[in-house]
């Protein structure tokens, strides 16, 4: 059997990207009127029942870097308002502002438009600079009474490269003086929760806007049955000098590497696949990760006389009931399963131990489930597997590692999702 010979099954999912259309770049120009600024009067904040608001509350920002005048704004609570800056990051959402004023009211209308150009500029340059950045978009200028205001999105990837949608609004209200207060609101569809909407609806409304297409139920960033949660436990950076696990396409947390096999002589490699994250660790013949309430260890077997594949999980299964059974562990309803053949498998076999385990410093217990694997991938050489659940660390992006695994090795788990 040659080398490169995949004996694992490696079942691509194909992600769905829905792509976004259009020029990356529009053209545009801000028309903005030439009335005396002065003698109009000006709005300096929306009218809004401010005691019907779930979201937004009214601040008080200064012009810092000018005469230090006040200029009311409604934006999310819990903002951090200080030095003339605001800024909000939260529900996938971030939201800042700062004041302009120019130095001629005379000449307000041309500074204005030539400040919203200039940041409208550099918001697109940094992103067109950005390999990662594609499909940029740049709406036309709507207008609402002197303000104006417009939509900027564009496809980012992450770090696993799945594509996810980001999108802007930048509104430049003008107030008396020849000032205005610019903000920003980002949404970014990889953070997003269910919080986002409804603030989001909470701006419209306070606004006087139509933000429907700011709104992004179900978008790009998908994967099969759940959206893909991204943390800091998620990020993969291998050490020095460990093998390093290379994205397979399809899968958002698994990659493959090339498994060796302790004590062989021949030495035979087996490419497996295996979650990629902050906590994974790779030698030469073994891989483990821990993250999302899922542990997996991969490991490769070498034995100088052929073993009996299938014995070898049955005495493995026996043992695992076993030690989980002992009284001294403390757990409750020990179960073990039949062996159960690995799905495209042709000498690959698994079974399943599941129990009540006690939480630390708790009378509480928590559901946990054990599934180890063992397959024959050339004799002497076999590839082992351990699965192990822990129920009370699940969160959203449990069952999308679940059913990675799943495709990857041929198995059921779907009795262990977490709830959704």
């Amino acid at each position: 059997m040659k080398k490169r010979t995949i004996l694992i099954l490696v079942a691509a999912v194909i992600a769905q990207v829905l792509t976004g259309c259009g020029e990356k770049k529009t053209s545009w120009k801000i028309e903005v009127s030439r009335k005396d600024i002065d003698e109009k009067q000006k709005v300096e904040a929306p009218a809004v029942d401010s005691t019907n608001l779930s979201y937004l509350e009214e601040y008080q920002i200064s012009d810092f870097y000018g005469d230090s005048k006040k200029y009311g704004l409604y934006a999310p609570k819990d903002g951090s308002n200080k030095d003339g800056f605001f800024y909000y990051w939260e529900h996938g959402v971030s939201f800042t502002a700062s004041v302009y004023k120019c130095d001629d009211p005379e000449t307000a209308a041309e500074d204005l438009q030539a400040y919203l150009q200039e940041k409208v500029d550099k918001e697109t340059d940094e992103w067109e600079s950005d390999s990662n950045y594609s499909d940029i978009e740049v709406g036309e200028i709507q207008e609402k009474g002197d303000d104006r205001y417009l939509f900027i999105s564009a496809t980012h990837k992450d770090i696993f490269d799945m594509s996810y949608r980001r999108k802007k609004l930048m509104y430049m209200s003008v107030r008396d003086g020849g000032a205005c207060v610019l903000w920003k609101m980002e949404i970014s569809e990889m953070d997003q929760d269910e919080e986002t909407t409804p603030l989001i609806e909470e701006v419209a409304r306070c606004y006087g806007l139509n933000l429907d297409e700011m709104v992004m139920e179900d978008g790009i960033w998908a994967d099969q049955d759940g959206k893909v949660m991204m943390s800091s436990e998620d990020l993969y950076m291998p050490k020095e000098g460990e093998p390093v696990l290379e994205k397979v396409e399809g899968y958002a947390y698994l990659g493959m590497m090339e498994l060796s096999f302790s004590m062989d002589k021949e030495n035979f490699t087996c490419p497996v696949l295996a979650p990629m994250g902050k906590n994974t660790k790779a030698a030469e013949d073994d891989v483990t990760t821990w993250f999302h309430g899922v542990y997996v260890r991969i490991r490769g077997d070498y034995y100088d006389i052929a073993q009996n594949y299938q014995k070898m999980a049955q005495e493995r299964a026996d043992r695992d009931f076993k030690y989980q059974s002992d009284p001294e562990e403390g757990n409750r309803n020990v179960r073990v399963s039949e062996l159960i053949p690995m799905k495209g498998q042709e000498a690959g076999v698994y079974y399943i131990v599941e129990y009540d385990k006690k939480e630390l410093n708790s009378d509480e217990y928590f559901k946990k489930t054990d599934l180890s694997f063992c397959i024959q991938v050339k004799e002497k050489y076999y590839v082992s597997g351990e699965i192990n659940l822990s129920s009370n660390s699940y969160d959203k992006a449990t069952n999308t590692v679940i059913r990675e695994l799943e495709t990857a090795y041929g198995l059921d788990l779907s009795a262990w999702y977490a709830d959704e």
